[in-house]
């Protein structure tokens, strides 16, 4: 496997034992380059060496969770829409995103289905909760 075939995802897989122990190894891959891991369930520190990760792949059992696809312009705008039809201002938009997923959001574009999900029941509670303009 050729460091440039890495997809986006979470690769998870057993490093053969060496000096007698196996490794369990999950590392996140993104812009094709590994960015986090975790070694026997403990987060791996330094570097990532994109060969070695290759190298392990190619020859070891592994599973692989794709990277969440974004939401999407198209979507994103029909959610700005209806947070509007509640009465929150653009900005606001991304203050109850934000405050929705416990993390600073930028673009609804950006969000994943899951958490374009999560910020809209938000929405929907705070509808009901305030009695705001239906959505």
């Amino acid at each position: 496997m050729n460091t440039s075939t890495l997809a986006d995802g979470i690769y998870s897989y057993t490093r053969p034992a060496m000096w007698g122990q196996a490794h369990t190894v999950t590392v996140q891959v993104t812009g094709g380059r590994p960015t986090l891991g975790t070694l026997n369930g403990e987060a791996m520190t330094g570097n990532f060496w994109p060969g070695v990760v290759a190298a392990d792949l190619a020859r070891c059992p592994f599973t692989f969770t794709p990277a969440a696809q974004p939401f999407g312009k198209a979507r994103a705008c029909r959610l700005h829409r209806t947070l509007s039809r509640l009465g929150l201002g653009h900005s606001d938009h991304y203050r109850l995103a934000s405050a929705s997923l416990g993390r600073l959001v930028d673009s609804l574009a950006a969000l994943t289905e899951q958490e374009a999900r999560k910020v809209w029941n938000h929405a929907r509670q705070l509808r009901m909760t305030y009695n705001l303009t239906a959505a």
